[in-house]
């Protein structure tokens, strides 16, 4: 089965049979995912009154009571409501059935190797992803400017499959952008920001979320809404995007369940595309 789609008044095709998920496969019971130092994701049997939601120990069906925290616990898309007072729920943000996405490859570097910048200051032993690292792997793709993607998938070197179940801490700090990448980002029209790693932001940032609130257009410091606020746009993080994925242009299908929250666990999916004409 073939996909057709329109971007820029160019058509695409893409095959359903090469659909590759993004998602990191939320175990309840085993090894997951976690940024913050937050409780893992659980989940338990619903007894309610004489019913028992377990058929191994006589129920009719199963039924789990799930409890989670999607921006710590997996993969998951948020809005800009995660900064602003106003309520932006997820399931009304992330309505692009089929975006056109760049997937480029980086391997983030020490904060002193680069002459970017971050609010608050850069400390010697973070590792960042730079604006020139990010304008070099676009180009290698394609170039930003000759397709205008509506998406951007980031995946970052060592790729090893224990991003699935890694526990992100103060110990354990992941990457992050700088200032001038996520600045770069906004130049280029992305909407949609794919990411292998818990947050566009260093872990321990005095709150300020200053990336967050760059790709989001909103005053930083502050958590309201203006006319200029790009509601639109979604990031998206802890991905995993496999070593047999080559970096190139792909149809994304952003899944997202319509939950009246800023963010909720989603599964994206993405499939080589290919110009048509």
């Amino acid at each position: 089965m073939q996909i057709s789609f329109k971007h820029q008044n160019v058509e695409y095709q893409c095959s359903v049979a090469e659909a590759k998920s993004l998602a990191i496969v939320l175990d309840f019971e085993g090894l997951q995912p976690n940024h913050f130092g937050t409780e893992k994701a659980s989940n338990e049997v619903l007894k309610l009154g004489g019913f028992t939601g377990d058929t191994r120990v006589g129920g009719s069906c199963n039924v789990d009571c799930l409890e989670m925290i999607p921006h710590c616990n997996g993969t998951h898309t948020e809005t800009v409501g995660h900064i602003v007072n106003e309520d932006i729920w997820v399931g009304h943000a992330a309505l692009d059935l089929f975006s056109l996405a760049f997937l480029v490859t980086v391997e983030p570097q020490l904060a002193t190797e680069t002459a970017d910048t971050y609010r608050p200051e850069l400390e010697p032993e973070n590792w960042v992803i730079t604006r020139e690292m990010l304008e070099k792997a676009i180009a290698r793709v394609g170039g930003i400017l000759a397709v205008k993607p509506a998406a951007l998938i980031v995946r970052t070197l060592p790729n090893s499959n224990d991003k699935c179940a890694r526990a992100y801490s103060t110990e354990s700090q992941p990457a992050f952008f700088t200032v001038d990448a996520c600045q770069f980002i906004n130049e280029t029209g992305i909407r949609h920001l794919l990411v292998d790693f818990p947050s566009v932001d260093r872990m321990n940032d005095d709150g300020l979320l200053t990336n967050h609130h760059i790709f989001w257009n909103v005053q930083e410091r502050t958590h309201e809404l203006s006319e200029d606020t790009w509601q639109e746009k979604t990031i998206t993080e802890m991905i995993f995007v496999a070593d047999e994925i080559n970096d190139g242009i792909y149809g994304l299908n952003l899944q997202v369940p319509a939950f009246g929250s800023d963010a909720a666990p989603s599964r994206p999916v993405i499939f080589p595309a290919n110009s048509v004409s």
